[in-house]
Protein backbone atom coordinates (compact mmCIF):
# COMPACT_ATOMS: atom_id res chain seq x y z
CA UNK A 1 0.00 0.00 0.00
CA UNK A 2 1.40 3.34 -1.07
CA UNK A 3 1.91 5.87 1.71
CA UNK A 4 0.68 9.38 1.21
CA UNK A 5 3.05 12.30 1.58
CA UNK A 6 2.42 14.17 4.82
CA UNK A 7 0.54 17.44 4.49
CA UNK A 8 2.86 20.47 4.69
CA UNK A 9 2.88 22.03 8.13
CA UNK A 10 2.08 25.74 8.07
CA UNK A 11 3.78 27.48 10.94
CA UNK A 12 1.59 29.77 12.96
CA UNK A 13 2.87 33.36 12.93
CA UNK A 14 4.65 34.44 16.07
CA UNK A 15 4.32 37.82 17.71
CA UNK A 16 6.69 40.09 19.58
CA UNK A 17 5.64 40.22 23.23
CA UNK A 18 6.50 43.91 23.66
CA UNK A 19 4.79 45.47 20.63
CA UNK A 20 2.27 42.82 19.57
CA UNK A 21 3.79 42.99 16.07
CA UNK A 22 4.87 39.95 14.10
CA UNK A 23 8.40 38.82 14.84
CA UNK A 24 10.95 39.60 12.13
CA UNK A 25 10.96 35.97 10.95
CA UNK A 26 7.18 35.81 10.64
CA UNK A 27 7.03 39.22 8.97
CA UNK A 28 9.67 38.32 6.37
CA UNK A 29 7.81 35.07 5.66
CA UNK A 30 4.68 37.14 5.04
CA UNK A 31 6.60 39.46 2.70
CA UNK A 32 7.67 36.43 0.65
CA UNK A 33 4.06 35.25 0.45
CA UNK A 34 2.87 38.67 -0.75
CA UNK A 35 5.69 38.86 -3.29
CA UNK A 36 4.67 35.47 -4.71
CA UNK A 37 1.03 36.58 -4.84
CA UNK A 38 2.05 39.83 -6.55
CA UNK A 39 3.98 37.80 -9.12
CA UNK A 40 0.74 36.02 -10.03
CA UNK A 41 -1.69 38.93 -9.81
CA UNK A 42 0.38 42.06 -10.43
CA UNK A 43 -0.81 43.58 -7.15
CA UNK A 44 1.20 46.36 -5.52
CA UNK A 45 2.38 46.58 -1.93
CA UNK A 46 4.72 48.87 -0.03
CA UNK A 47 6.86 48.65 3.06
CA UNK A 48 7.41 51.38 5.66
CA UNK A 49 10.23 51.01 8.19
CA UNK A 50 9.38 53.25 11.16
CA UNK A 51 12.30 53.91 13.50
CA UNK A 52 11.96 55.62 16.87
CA UNK A 53 14.45 58.51 16.87
CA UNK A 54 17.04 58.60 19.64
CA UNK A 55 15.81 55.47 21.44
CA UNK A 56 19.30 55.02 22.89
CA UNK A 57 19.08 58.48 24.49
CA UNK A 58 15.73 57.54 26.03
CA UNK A 59 17.20 54.31 27.40
CA UNK A 60 20.27 56.11 28.77
CA UNK A 61 18.29 58.94 30.39
CA UNK A 62 15.20 57.08 31.61
CA UNK A 63 16.21 53.42 31.64
CA UNK A 64 15.52 50.47 29.36
CA UNK A 65 12.17 49.75 31.01
CA UNK A 66 10.87 53.19 30.05
CA UNK A 67 12.39 52.74 26.60
CA UNK A 68 10.41 49.52 26.20
CA UNK A 69 7.22 51.25 27.31
CA UNK A 70 7.81 54.02 24.77
CA UNK A 71 8.35 51.46 22.02
CA UNK A 72 5.16 49.62 22.96
CA UNK A 73 3.34 52.96 23.00
CA UNK A 74 4.75 53.71 19.54
CA UNK A 75 3.24 50.50 18.17
CA UNK A 76 -0.11 51.43 19.70
CA UNK A 77 0.08 54.96 18.24
CA UNK A 78 0.82 53.65 14.75
CA UNK A 79 -2.20 51.34 14.96
CA UNK A 80 -4.43 54.20 16.08
CA UNK A 81 -3.36 56.28 13.06
CA UNK A 82 -4.14 53.37 10.73
CA UNK A 83 -7.57 53.01 12.31
CA UNK A 84 -8.55 56.38 10.78
CA UNK A 85 -11.01 56.04 7.87
CA UNK A 86 -8.57 57.73 5.47
CA UNK A 87 -6.41 54.59 5.47
CA UNK A 88 -9.11 51.94 5.19
CA UNK A 89 -8.47 51.39 1.47
CA UNK A 90 -5.49 49.18 2.30
CA UNK A 91 -4.72 46.32 4.68
CA UNK A 92 -1.83 46.66 7.11
CA UNK A 93 0.43 44.23 8.90
CA UNK A 94 2.96 45.14 11.61
CA UNK A 95 6.33 43.53 12.16
CA UNK A 96 9.19 44.12 14.59
CA UNK A 97 12.10 44.80 12.26
CA UNK A 98 14.82 45.28 14.88
CA UNK A 99 15.56 47.32 17.99
CA UNK A 100 13.45 50.45 17.79
CA UNK A 101 12.22 49.82 14.24
CA UNK A 102 8.73 48.62 13.35
CA UNK A 103 7.71 47.57 9.84
CA UNK A 104 4.36 48.30 8.24
CA UNK A 105 3.26 46.30 5.21
CA UNK A 106 0.51 48.08 3.27
CA UNK A 107 -1.43 46.48 0.43
CA UNK A 108 -2.62 47.42 -2.09
CA UNK A 109 -0.42 50.49 -1.82
CA UNK A 110 1.84 52.34 -4.25
CA UNK A 111 4.92 54.31 -3.24
CA UNK A 112 2.98 57.58 -3.50
CA UNK A 113 0.21 56.28 -1.25
CA UNK A 114 2.79 54.85 1.16
CA UNK A 115 4.55 58.22 1.38
CA UNK A 116 1.27 59.89 2.39
CA UNK A 117 0.68 57.12 4.91
CA UNK A 118 4.20 57.49 6.32
CA UNK A 119 3.74 61.24 6.74
CA UNK A 120 0.51 60.60 8.64
CA UNK A 121 2.31 58.10 10.89
CA UNK A 122 5.18 60.53 11.47
CA UNK A 123 2.80 63.34 12.43
CA UNK A 124 0.69 60.99 14.56
CA UNK A 125 3.72 60.12 16.67
CA UNK A 126 5.09 63.64 17.09
CA UNK A 127 1.80 65.41 17.90
CA UNK A 128 1.63 64.17 21.50
CA UNK A 129 3.90 62.33 23.98
CA UNK A 130 4.15 58.56 24.11
CA UNK A 131 4.35 56.49 27.30
CA UNK A 132 5.62 58.15 30.50
CA UNK A 133 5.18 61.57 28.89
CA UNK A 134 8.14 61.00 26.58
CA UNK A 135 7.95 63.16 23.47
CA UNK A 136 9.36 61.34 20.47
CA UNK A 137 9.68 61.46 16.71
CA UNK A 138 10.17 58.80 14.06
CA UNK A 139 12.12 58.52 10.84
CA UNK A 140 10.53 56.42 8.10
CA UNK A 141 11.93 54.68 5.03
CA UNK A 142 9.42 53.72 2.33
CA UNK A 143 9.82 51.26 -0.54
CA UNK A 144 7.33 49.87 -3.04
CA UNK A 145 7.80 46.26 -4.10
CA UNK A 146 8.15 45.69 -7.82
CA UNK A 147 7.31 42.47 -9.65
CA UNK A 148 10.39 40.26 -9.80
CA UNK A 149 12.18 42.04 -6.96
CA UNK A 150 13.57 39.93 -4.14
CA UNK A 151 12.52 40.57 -0.56
CA UNK A 152 16.16 41.15 0.35
CA UNK A 153 16.27 43.96 -2.23
CA UNK A 154 13.00 45.45 -0.97
CA UNK A 155 14.24 45.46 2.63
CA UNK A 156 17.61 46.90 1.60
CA UNK A 157 15.94 49.77 -0.28
CA UNK A 158 13.63 50.55 2.65
CA UNK A 159 16.60 50.47 5.04
CA UNK A 160 18.62 52.79 2.78
CA UNK A 161 15.71 55.24 2.69
CA UNK A 162 15.46 55.06 6.49
CA UNK A 163 19.18 55.81 6.84
CA UNK A 164 18.74 58.85 4.58
CA UNK A 165 15.90 60.08 6.78
CA UNK A 166 18.23 59.79 9.78
CA UNK A 167 21.10 61.54 8.01
CA UNK A 168 18.90 64.45 6.91
CA UNK A 169 17.91 65.27 10.48
CA UNK A 170 15.36 62.65 11.63
CA UNK A 171 11.60 63.20 12.01
CA UNK A 172 11.17 62.80 8.27
CA UNK A 173 10.09 60.40 5.52
CA UNK A 174 12.31 59.24 2.67
CA UNK A 175 11.09 57.14 -0.27
CA UNK A 176 13.40 54.64 -1.96
CA UNK A 177 13.95 54.84 -5.67
CA UNK A 178 11.89 52.09 -7.25
CA UNK A 179 13.94 49.74 -9.44
CA UNK A 180 12.73 48.97 -12.96
CA UNK A 181 10.58 45.91 -13.56
CA UNK A 182 12.12 42.95 -15.38
CA UNK A 183 10.61 44.17 -18.67
CA UNK A 184 12.06 47.65 -18.18
CA UNK A 185 15.45 46.13 -17.36
CA UNK A 186 15.34 44.14 -20.58
CA UNK A 187 14.64 47.30 -22.57
CA UNK A 188 17.57 49.11 -20.96
CA UNK A 189 19.91 46.21 -21.73
CA UNK A 190 18.64 46.19 -25.30
CA UNK A 191 19.48 49.87 -25.78
CA UNK A 192 23.09 49.33 -24.78
CA UNK A 193 23.66 45.98 -26.55
CA UNK A 194 25.00 47.62 -29.70
CA UNK A 195 27.92 49.14 -27.77
CA UNK A 196 29.32 45.73 -27.02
Amino acid sequence: MQQREPEPQHLEPTYDALTGALTRTSFVTLLHEHAAAAERSGSVFSLCLVDLDRLRNINDARGATIGDQVLASLASRLRSVLDAPAWHRSEYTFGRHDGGTLAVLARPCSANQAELLAEALRFGVSESPLAQGVGATVSIGVAQHRIGESIDSLLARAESALHLAKQFGRDRVEVARTPPTRTERAKVVGIHDWRG
